[in-house]
């Protein structure tokens, strides 16, 4: 067995096919060289670097990928990896394969000036990322629903579904007396110009970027696990006025074809227009993790507290 760390410039189209198929074995979703294209070369730099083990007949039966962005540590910038795609074949699939690919890439990101990998490990990966790793927690992202039509999420429930689209206007109808113009303020954020100009590229581009006066807002609809469901990524500036408004709008826009609208971060209030999850019943958990790679100095301890983070599904589609 073999790990080779490449760029996504380095790769060429037969390895690329040979990834995918791995994907949809592990992952069961279909991409295509297009797709993975978008995916890894729309970063600040050109590329991404991708850690592959190969069989000794030269298959590729492990892959992981770490994405660098730019980031802004009160306002200093500094280069953070996103680890993202981690699979292995399951014949081929222990501990040690997953630390060969990781370490192999950690080696790349600390030659290129990488400070800092962060991941949002699901949860079979986040026990290893933690114990094996040593990774540590950020913080847990909260999940903030809009139920328009309740019986699409639960069949049974198809005759609640007037209901929960009287409750659905009420909440949209509350959220105006949700206000506050104080611009949230966070000492880790992603650097907006690189990151807006390549970030809604992935995926073959289907975001919907709106702008409504001084605010600017993204979106997606997507039909996760069988529900139409319009999904709010990011929005700008962070005030509470703007996020209420930016969940209207999607309202308004969406209502006709959503089941839901869904809102996935921090925040540092309480919306009218949505209603929090309880983490004990969350569908999925959302794990922010970090490992601080080099110039350990350069951070403190805040890097643990998420509410220091401008951080939500923006950072990347975790679904």
């Amino acid at each position: 067995m073999q790990v080779i760390v490449k760029k996504t410039t380095e790769l060429p189209d037969d390895e690329i096919i040979q990834i995918n198929i791995l994907f949809k074995e592990i992952m069961a979703h279909e991409r295509d060289i297009k797709i993975f294209k978008d995916n890894y070369l729309n970063t600040p730099f050109g590329y991404s670097y991708h850690s592959m083990l190969f069989t000794d007949d030269g298959k590729i039966v492990g892959f992981h990928s770490c994405i660098p962005f730019y980031y802004l540590k009160d306002g200093e910038r500094f280069i953070a990896a996103l680890g993202i795609d981690s699979m292995v074949a399951k014949e081929y699939r222990d501990y040690f394969h997953f630390r060969d690919m990781f370490m192999a890439t950690q080696d790349v990101l600390k030659e290129a000036g990488c400070k800092l990998r962060i991941g949002f490990p699901n949860d079979n990966s986040y026990q290893v990322l933690k114990k094996g790793f040593k990774y540590k927690d950020i913080g847990s992202l909260r999940t903030y629903i809009l139920p328009i039509k309740i019986g699409s999420i639960r069949p049974l429930l198809s005759w609640l579904n007037p209901l929960s689209t009287l409750l659905a206007n009420c909440l949209v109808g509350l959220s105006f007396l949700s206000k506050g113009n104080n611009e949230r303020s966070f000492t880790y954020q992603k650097e907006e110009t690189t990151f807006n100009m390549i970030r809604y590229k992935w995926y073959g581009g289907d975001y919907e970027v709106v702008e409504n006066g001084k605010l600017r807002y993204v979106y997606k609809n997507i039909v996760y696990e069988g529900v139409n469901g319009s999904f709010l990524l990011d929005y700008f500036p962070k005030t509470r006025t703007n996020f209420e408004k930016s969940i209207r709008d999607i309202y308004k826009r969406e209502k006709k074809h959503a089941a839901v609208i869904l809102y996935i971060g921090d925040l540092n209030f309480n919306p009218l227009s949505m209603i929090a999850i309880p983490k004990k019943i969350e569908p999925k958990h959302f794990n922010f993790t970090c490992l601080i790679l080099q110039d350990k100095e350069f951070f403190d301890e805040g890097i643990y507290n998420i509410r220091n983070w401008d951080v939500n599904l923006s950072n990347y589609d975790l679904l």
